[in-house]
């Protein structure tokens, strides 16, 4: 049995093999995710796989260093409202999300706190991927605003995530925040007994 395409179909389907892709790639948001993660690594922007819920206050920036070696960690001495120090590492991508930084907070050599710069227009996609894999988060409100202002909250192993519950309006607000449970209790009661 012979069969016989027509040379329209013939072009047709082999038009839309070379275009689907490329369709794919600029017309659909996973499609411009993946472009600009493949983007981000060409001008050499590295990527960060961490399970962020499972930082502890117990970690060391020696450990984490070790666990993340070519993450290139530039710290500065100096309070914060976490402790003492910070380190903060330039980066192109976090868990396939694009992203710009990533922040320690340390007290002493203990982790305390982390921050997690993304690119807002990924912030659905970050809320999405959090929410799969640890649950649906809490909503809190800050002291004098509503329930809608709060960031989204999801309690961890040791401490709490917290992520914008609306998309930033700049990219200097998309942040995700750990924070220690040390962290927590300090925030919640300073030591000098004014909290």
């Amino acid at each position: 049995m012979n069969v016989q395409l027509n040379p329209f179909y013939k072009k047709f389907l082999m038009l839309m093999i070379v275009l689907g892709p490329i369709i794919w790639l600029v017309f659909t948001a996973d499609g411009q995710r993946r472009t600009d993660l493949a983007l981000l690594y060409l001008f050499g922007k590295g990527e960060l796989n961490l399970a962020i819920e499972r930082l502890h206050a117990e970690m060391t920036e020696a450990q984490f260093r070790g666990l993340f070696p070519d993450l290139a960690l530039v710290c500065d001495e100096g309070a914060n409202p976490f402790g003492d120090r910070l380190c903060t590492a330039e980066i192109g991508a976090f868990n396939a999300i694009p992203a710009r930084a990533f922040t320690l907070f340390l007290s002493g050599d203990g982790l305390r706190a982390a921050k997690l710069i993304y690119r807002r227009a990924y912030h659905g996609t970050l809320q999405r991927q959090l929410t799969k894999r640890l649950g649906c988060p809490d909503r809190r409100s800050p002291p004098g605003r509503s329930l809608i202002e709060g960031p989204l909250v999801w309690q961890v192993d040791d401490g709490l995530l917290l992520l914008p519950a609306r998309e930033p309006e700049t990219d200097a607000d998309a942040a995700l925040f750990w924070l220690s449970g040390t962290a927590v209790r300090q925030r919640r009661h300073p030591p000098d007994g004014n909290g």
